[in-house]
């Protein structure tokens, strides 16, 4: 407590000595603790035009509802529903601890925005009615307010009040829902990508007709609830999109051009440890829910929908989907992704080359969006990694 003290005398010193050169029309103070709680939601119920918010983090909790957090979200709420215009920037790297919050938010009908990724919002920042400024170090957290050693600068200043909210509103922000909820699809084990014997054998074999057909078979399975399937030659075929030839030259009739087709892919997928085939049946073996431990790679059922990705895109292109799938549904920042080509080669056993090839065509086809850092001087050579967002 001994400390404590000390830091706010020489705190208070500094402050006193920097307002004593304030304009006479300004006020200023320095809120330590929980009197930036208590003079923060005062401000914020008495409030009549406007609040702009732009938070760090934000961190509520559903079993604190009487929380300070918690009241002075609801201080937001109720300024909105008596007309105050409000508006709340969050820094979008902090997605779970800003998720309740934003959702809160969202719900009653409040502007809440993430930043962009390029750039760290670091601020704590509130303006309320284009006079009351609050700059400090708090989020709003429990541990911020409660226990933390935290100061907050409090000035009354319509000049430093809207100059602050120019500056927060120029900040670019994400347009879409973060948080909305990832696409209804076909779930297939992420093995199926991390494995060296799974799907990169297919990749490395140009084994495009087996690809496709063990993700439809994923799809069929999934739709039918078992481990275990009857295969029905002729639909499979023609959900592969084979055509009858003008001349079926050796075969006896179409049904038995389409088995040849499907029976030698089954093989094929069998030999590679995919699936168990025998006597028209399918037995998953490294299929999604076999392994419950796995994290899931959402397809979602458009892929396989009239001119689809599974019709127009190459292999390369197909096989990098599904990693920005499974990258985006691990991201902190979903939808947006990071790594760098370097690792994905390292983690997906993939080769640079697949992987420019494949995501320029996923790009191409505005299926994903890439944002790059540009090159910084003096030698232009250093960048980060690319950002992604799958659309």
């Amino acid at each position: 407590m001994k400390s404590k003290g000390i830091k706010k005398s020489i705190l208070l010193f500094l402050i006193c000595f920097t307002t004593s050169l304030l304009p006479v029309s300004a006020s200023a103070d320095v809120l330590f603790d929980k009197d930036y709680k208590q003079t923060l939601n005062k401000y914020l119920n008495q409030s009549k035009s406007s609040i702009t918010v732009a938070m760090y983090f934000i961190i509520t909790g559903p079993e604190d509802k009487a929380g300070p957090v918690n009241e002075l979200v609801n201080s937001l709420i109720a300024a909105k529903n008596r007309g105050v215009k409000v508006k709340v920037i969050l820094e979008d790297s902090k997605l779970n601890e800003n998720r309740l919050a934003y959702q809160k938010l969202k719900e009653n009908n409040i502007p809440v925005y993430f930043d962009t990724p390029q750039h760290l919002l670091h601020l704590k920042a509130v303006v309320i009615d284009d006079k009351y400024v609050f700059v400090g170090s708090a989020n709003w957290s429990k541990a911020a307010i409660e226990d933390n050693y935290e100061a907050t600068y409090f000035k009354v200043s319509a000049k430093d009040a809207r100059a602050l909210k120019e500056y927060i509103n120029n900040i670019p922000v994400q347009k879409k829902d973060i948080f909305l909820p990832q696409k209804e699809g076909v779930a297939i084990s992420s093995s199926f990508l991390i494995s060296p014997k799974l799907g990169r054998r297919l990749l490395k074999a140009q084994a495009f007709k087996q690809f496709d057909l063990y993700l439809l078979l994923c799809k069929l399975q999934q739709e039918a609830g078992q481990s275990t399937l009857e295969i029905d030659y002729d639909l499979l075929a023609q959900k592969m999109g084979y055509a009858i030839p003008k001349d079926l030259g050796k075969y006896r009739n179409p049904s038995h051009y389409f088995y040849e087709r499907i029976h030698h892919s089954l093989k094929r997928l069998k030999r590679y440890g995919l699936i168990d085939y025998n006597k028209g049946k399918v037995t998953f073996k490294s299929c999604p829910k076999s392994d419950s431990s796995a994290q899931s790679i959402i397809i979602p059922f458009e892929y396989w929908d009239g001119n689809g990705y599974s019709d127009t895109l190459s292999m390369r292109a197909k096989y990098m989907y599904l990693i920005c799938l499974y990258e985006a549904s691990r991201s902190t920042k979903y939808p947006f992704w990071f790594r760098s080509q370097e690792d994905m080669s390292k983690l997906y056993g993939i080769s640079d080359t697949t992987i420019s090839l494949g995501l320029l065509e996923l790009e191409a086809k505005g299926i994903i969006e890439v944002i790059r850092d540009k090159p910084t001087p003096p030698d232009f050579s250093s960048r980060k990694a690319n950002t992604y967002r799958n659309k």
